[in-house]
């Protein structure tokens, strides 16, 4: 019994020994620093450091995302896209034939001459009640028939706007008096069609749907991240991916875990880079932890093991001063650490064997 008594003892001597070392300096001339091949480095400011790589799927937001449907039912005439194409805002898209367009445009049009008939007897009942010969009664029935005459051909007005026709094509039926029932269907907003949901030839109801478009610029990303990660991420931070020409910040932390893989939802918008980035694809991104005061990045050689602890070596007037820190994490051959420096110091990259050998007294100053 009283050999571990001994050896935990001695453990215990060399535990308060480095300790006592750890607050001194380690003395180290320029000359031995120079012969013994020990570089240095100066310390710099690490505002982030990147995740490993993480899940993240490429989605177009809710609202630029538009479904385009037949404002009628007919009969699927032609249609004028296909997946994959631009289209602009009010480009044609389908004609679809429809027979009650054409009693849209008929009742439009029987609204259109009720109005001036209207018009025409409150032009003239003004007239006679002006000289007097009918009551002021009449001229106030013949102006409220006027009226819902104007309101009824608004209403047939707005119901021909609602299956697609414009003013121009409201004017040209005025005019022309001619009645149609090739219904055409334009893209309610500039952007890509990402699914044909119809074909030529197809009976299809009132508000089927033809067309699903979408908007690119910019896209969602939805990442999922371990959750032991979360405490260092939030809104605003950067993320890396594999297309140069496209960039993407963190906008939304998600408040839920998913059970089954115990990851968090972020999601982040992309802007640029549509020639290599599109809906629906799968990506390898990593994710900017956002950094805390006194966070430095210093090369990974620059890091020395002390039992539990993790030492650097910050040169000083002396020579070397051992310091504790708190190591955050590792990116290309860096590591990014939390430590008491100022910001101004030189910590030895190489060489670290000696200044250990030194520290722990198991060397001397050769």
């Amino acid at each position: 019994m009283r050999k571990p008594i001994v050896v935990l003892a001695s453990l215990c001597a060399l535990a308060a020994a480095a300790a006592a070392r750890a607050a001194h300096e380690i003395p180290f001339s320029p000359d031995q620093i120079q012969r013994l091949g020990i570089t240095l480095v100066k310390v710099a400011p690490a505002s982030t450091l990147m995740t490993d790589r993480v899940p993240a799927r490429v989605v177009i937001p809710p609202e630029q995302e538009h479904v385009v449907s037949s404002p009628e039912a007919g009969l699927v005439k032609s249609l004028r896209v296909a997946i994959g194409d631009q289209v602009h805002a009010g480009q044609p898209l389908a004609v679809v034939e429809s027979p009650e367009l054409v009693g849209l445009q008929r009742d439009f049009l029987q609204a259109s001459a009720e109005l001036r008939l209207a018009h025409a007897d409150l032009a003239r009942d003004e007239q006679l009640f002006k000289e007097g010969i009918i009551p002021e009664r009449r001229l106030l029935t013949t102006r409220s028939r006027f009226e819902q005459a104007q309101a009824s051909l608004e209403e047939r007005r707005q119901a021909l706007r609602l299956v697609g026709l414009d003013a121009s094509g409201i004017k040209a039926l005025e005019g022309s008096r001619a009645l149609s029932s090739a219904l055409v269907v334009r893209a309610p907003v500039s952007g890509a069609v990402l699914r044909q949901m119809a074909v030529v030839g197809q009976r299809v109801d009132k508000s089927a749907p033809l067309y699903r478009i979408g908007k690119l610029e910019p896209l969602w990303l939805e990442i999922r991240v371990p959750l032991d990660r979360l405490g260092s991420l939030a809104p605003g931070a950067e993320v890396g991916l594999p297309c140069p020409a496209a960039t993407a910040a963190v906008t939304l932390v998600g408040r839920s875990v998913d059970p089954e893989t115990q990851t968090v939802l972020l999601r982040a918008e992309v802007h640029g880079g549509t020639e290599c980035i599109r809906p629906g694809q799968y990506l390898q991104v990593r994710v900017a932890l956002l950094g805390a005061e006194k966070q430095w990045r210093v090369p990974s050689g620059a890091l020395a093991r002390s039992g539990d602890a993790t030492m650097v070596f910050v040169r000083s007037a002396e020579g070397f001063r051992p310091l504790e820190i708190e190591v955050q994490g590792e990116d290309a051959g860096f590591s990014v650490v939390r430590a008491d420096l100022r910001g101004d110091e030189l910590v030895a990259a190489s060489g670290i064997a000696a200044i250990k050998a030194v520290w722990l007294g198991q060397g001397g100053n050769k």
